[in-house]
């Protein structure tokens, strides 16, 4: 679900904050501390809302958003990418391609070593799930329950799909490859991962080639966002996904242009060279499309773009743009099955990337693609030359991105439809189009603009995240268009319009993001669409992949545009809602469950019960699990960062949206009962990373304080506040994020000089803080550094807020890194005492390497030091950034996050090993321990929750 905080005063707080860029119930606190969350009777009569009532409900809210996307997705390409790679490359403005092939090569050597031998050495990880996760329908916006799973970036339907089997692929975006061959059961499919054996479970296309059998997966996402990972290439099956073969996919040739470029429509534009390079095409880069030439399945067509690499709890990650040699993004040619790739097309210099290839469905010479910024182009010989056939509807944006289908008419030519859309910088730029030409193979293709009221804006200013066209085979005058809810719409004038379906080549459109099956709480389709198909043989019964998963339509419809009138329409509104709910699918079902592809942030853990965790997911909220690894509610929307509970209390928790933005809550996660706490940080001129660093303080006798990091430290010590005045003045659903009486933080440090990224304090200066920790075993100490490297320690940071004092530790040795600080672990034995994780290369700070030390602080002396633990040689870390890092206490043993997987070092060793079997391959963006419990949990980049039981 898209969150409704998102605010005008945050995005301008982010924007003007510098980073270093390289070129995205009514239950009582004291209610037992094990309790679960409930759901009040207020909760449960809010439910029976009419749409237009519910969207009243949260009109506040919605008039504080900018058209379309939440923060989270505003940031996209232009802050949270940015942001990520400037982490993993700073101090250096690049990285070098090599890193990332040693950095896996690296996790590759320490998983071949395995868990290592001992006493102490760890068992198996199992999923933690959920595998049905539940939002309660009061944080929907049809009204309806609904099940999700994560970020659906693909989907690939057999065309012999009948009644009694119905095989689907579906690609995750992080989560991999899965599979069910009854996508039309009544009570659910069932689904089988299948991407165990790939070298990354980010995945940006899939293609399956029914007449040779053939399935093609493309990792790498090419959406554009901060967390639309690289990938490492094209793996094929040819028994429908049970066993993989990864194509060679080797360049054999870089051509120079033969004809200059040029953004002129007719233009003829030749790949430019892009240095000496004859590795996989696509590792490291981001697969769009894999097009099979029906007449030879030997030449194929594959499109790539930029992918980042690296997503902590806080962000993080690379660039897939590094110095040369490098694979180039842009189209490329393969003439024997994918084992070599010639490069022809660079995408116009798109600085992103060619997102779509397709091939005319009746001259298979002719290749159509689109690429950022450059609108779309065509090829009549085979993707020798290519010239522009519509120019991009906001060049000067790279964020501009069309989409297109194409169909053959019954005399034979060719249709293509195409959608086009931009997020157009601080305003809100030209709203996207609808267009399509009857001959797309004329010298001169003519393109109607059939842009309407009915389909203006469908993918708001997010169309390079949110952008699908499609026109089932054999129906040319069907078209589908997916983006981006039109927030300020639905139950008014539209449903959201979050998919529009047209029967009439576009001419006109009906609304089919909400079913028939209620007129107050209809199901409905997530926010956020990315790919779609149809069943064979009926166009309108579709799969639908978004943000929240994968949804199914009844294949036939119902007219309910009667319900326009009760929702105050007259005039044009009223025509315009009649016509949009005039035809809407009988029925939407969600197939997510069994499907555990969440992309987690991290996970926290009641002091009380171990079972008890929380944790904050992309674009799905917030989720909940008492012990059950398959049932996890959702208790807030939105985007999911940090979450936590009190340490004395587990009925007081805390979560984060992105940004500054966070809600507190008093009454067991209770969905109507959350409040805005952080006013005075949102509404303060601070910026913040992506997902800032907070925390609650461990200590009971601290049980009200939580940190929270922007440019200082900030402080709450009763929970953001008197619950009675936040319950009362600063509910989540109707309240500004930026209101300063909402939430009691205050900065803590001298008076004047508590940003501790400010120029003042000497070197490292700049960017936001990173990393956060306190430990139980220590009243006053607190642990903080910043994404430049500078390590900081106050030994009264329960004092009055301008009495606290900070000591840079950085400064005080000579071998920390200047790098991204991602975790960091305190000692309960000793707070001076810490062990302190980095993200980044070694190769960027080559005087100072390393990515696990452990940091010892002489207060007395006013020395710090630290000690590379990466180890050396073929038991060393080698080259590889930390992601996350946690602290066996029991055993002493370190557990460290990756790219890849999770890593453990052997108390008293420097030999690095595999830390347990059976994860998945795939980012691991955070880790939470709990000695006692002797449990570790592993918060997945796309494979949901994983615990591990420790020995």
């Amino acid at each position: 679900m898209k969150r409704q905080t998102r605010l005008i005063a945050l995005l301008a707080a982010l924007a003007v904050c510098a980073i270093p860029l390289a070129v995205t119930a009514a239950d009582a606190p004291e209610a037992a501390n094990n309790a679960s969350p409930k759901v009040s009777e207020a909760s449960k009569a809010s439910t029976k809302l009419t749409p237009a009532g519910r969207a009243q409900l949260r009109a506040p809210r919605k008039a504080q958003m900018l058209p379309g996307p939440s923060l989270e997705r505003l940031g996209g390409p232009l802050l949270a990418a940015e942001e990520a790679y400037a982490n993993r490359a700073y101090p250096a403005t690049d990285i070098p391609f090599q890193l990332t092939l040693n950095a896996q090569a690296a996790f590759n050597a320490i998983s071949a070593r395995g868990v290592g031998r001992g006493k102490n050495v760890p068992g198996q990880w199992t999923m933690m799930g959920p595998s049905s996760a539940n939002y309660p329908a009061i944080l929907t916006f049809s009204g309806n329950d609904y099940t999700t799973s994560g970020r659906i970036t693909a989907l690939a339907i057999d065309p012999g799909c009948g009644t009694g089997k119905c095989r689907l692929w579906v690609a995750a975006a992080g989560g991999g490859v899965w599979r069910t061959d009854n996508a039309l059961s009544g009570g659910g499919p069932n689904w089988t991962f299948l991407s165990g054996s790939f070298g990354s479970n980010a995945i940006g296309t899939l293609t399956y080639d029914a007449a040779n059998q053939a399935l093609y997966a493309g990792t790498g996402e090419p959406n554009a966002s901060g967390d639309s990972e690289a990938g490492v290439g094209i793996y094929k099956s040819t028994d429908g996904g049970d066993t993989w073969t990864k194509l060679a996919s080797l360049v054999t040739a870089l051509t120079t242009s033969s004809c200059g470029a040029s953004n002129a429509v007719g233009a003829c534009v030749a790949p430019v060279a892009n240095g000496t390079y004859t590795g996989d095409a696509f590792a490291g880069r981001s697969i769009g499309s894999i097009v099979v030439d029906p007449a030879n399945p030997s030449i194929l067509y594959v499109s790539s773009t930029r992918g980042v690499r690296g997503v902590s709890s806080v962000t993080g990650g690379t660039t897939s743009s590094p110095p040369l040699p490098r694979p180039p993004y842009g189209l490329f040619k393969s003439s024997d099955g994918g084992a070599t790739f010639t490069f022809v097309w660079d995408g116009s210099a798109s600085v992103r990337g060619v997102n779509h290839a397709g091939l005319d469905p009746s001259n298979n010479n002719v290749v159509y693609a689109a690429a950022f910024q450059q609108g779309v182009w065509r090829s009549t010989d085979g993707g020798t030359t290519f010239a522009q056939i519509l120019a991009p509807l906001n060049p000067a944006f790279n964020t501009d991105r069309a989409e297109f289908a194409v169909t053959t008419l019954p005399n034979g030519k060719t249709r293509m439809y195409v959608g086009d859309g931009a997020q157009g910088g601080p305003s809100p730029g030209i709203p996207a189009r609808f267009y399509r030409t009857d001959d797309a193979t004329a010298a001169a293709p003519v393109f109607a603009n059939l842009t309407t009221a009915q389909n203006v804006n469908y993918c708001t200013a997010q169309c390079w995240y949110d952008n699908l066209v499609y026109t089932p085979a054999g129906h040319p005058d069907v078209v589908y268009l997916g983006g981006s809810y039109q927030y300020g719409e639905f139950g008014a004038v539209s449903n959201s319009r979050g998919v529009l379906l047209s029967t009439d080549a576009g001419a006109s459109f009906t609304d089919v993001s909400w079913d028939a099956s209620s007129p107050d709480t209809p199901n409905g389709i997530h926010p956020d669409q990315h790919a779609i198909v149809t069943h064979p043989d009926n166009p309108y019964l579709f799969f639908e992949g978004s943000d929240g998963g994968l949804m199914r339509s009844s294949g036939d419809f119902t007219d309910v545009s009667a319900q326009c009138a009760a929702r105050g329409l007259t005039g044009g509104g009223l025509t315009l809602c009649q016509q949009l709910l005039s035809r809407v699918p009988s029925h939407l079902f969600s197939l997510n469950k069994g499907l555990s592809t969440l992309q987690f942030q991290s996970l926290s853990v009641n002091p009380f019960d171990p079972k008890n965790l929380m944790g904050g997911t992309q674009d799905n909220g917030t989720f909940e699990t008492t012990g059950s690894a398959v049932v996890w509610p959702q208790i807030i929307y939105g985007d999911g960062g940090q979450s936590g509970f009190s340490a004395g209390s587990g009925a007081l928790r805390f979560n984060t949206f992105t940004g500054q933005a966070n809600d507190v809550n008093f009454q067991n996660g209770d969905p109507l009962k959350w409040v805005v706490a952080t006013g005075p940080i949102v509404s303060s001129p601070e910026g913040s990373q992506f997902y800032p660093p907070v925390i609650a303080d461990p200590r009971s006798a601290n049980a009200g304080t939580i940190f929270q990091g922007s440019q200082s430290v900030w402080r709450t010590q009763d929970w953001g506040g008197n619950q009675a005045y936040l319950e009362a003045n600063c509910p989540e659903f109707t309240t500004s994020a930026a209101n300063p009486a909402c939430g009691d933080f205050v900065r803590i440090g001298p008076s004047g000089a508590t940003d501790l990224t400010a120029a003042a304090l000497g070197t490292r200066a700049g960017g936001f803080m990173a990393a956060l920790a306190r430990t139980s075993g220590d009243a006053g100490t607190l642990w903080a550094a910043t994404q430049t490297g500078r390590v900081f320690i106050s030994k009264n940071a329960n004092a009055a807020a301008g009495s606290v004092t900070f000591t840079r530790l950085d400064t005080l040795a000579t071998a920390d890194p200047n790098r991204f600080v991602s975790g960091i672990y305190i000692d309960p034995a000793n707070p001076n005492h810490a062990w302190i994780s980095y993200s980044g290369y070694n190769f960027n700070t080559p005087t100072t390497p390393g990515h696990v030390f452990e940091v010892t602080y002489d207060a007395g002396a006013g020395t710090a030091t630290w000690t590379s633990l990466d180890g050396s040689g073929a038991t060393g870390l080698a080259d590889l950034p930390v992601t996350a890092l946690v602290r066996d206490d029991v055993t002493g043993d370190l557990y460290a996050g990756s790219d890849f997987g999770v890593m453990r070092l052997p108390s008293g060793t420097t030999a690095w090993a595999l830390g347990g079997t059976g994860l998945p391959m795939v980012e691991v963006a955070g880790l939470t321990i709990v000695p006692s419990a002797r449990k570790l949990y592993a918060a997945t980049h796309g494979r949901s929750a994983w615990q591990l039981t420790l020995p």
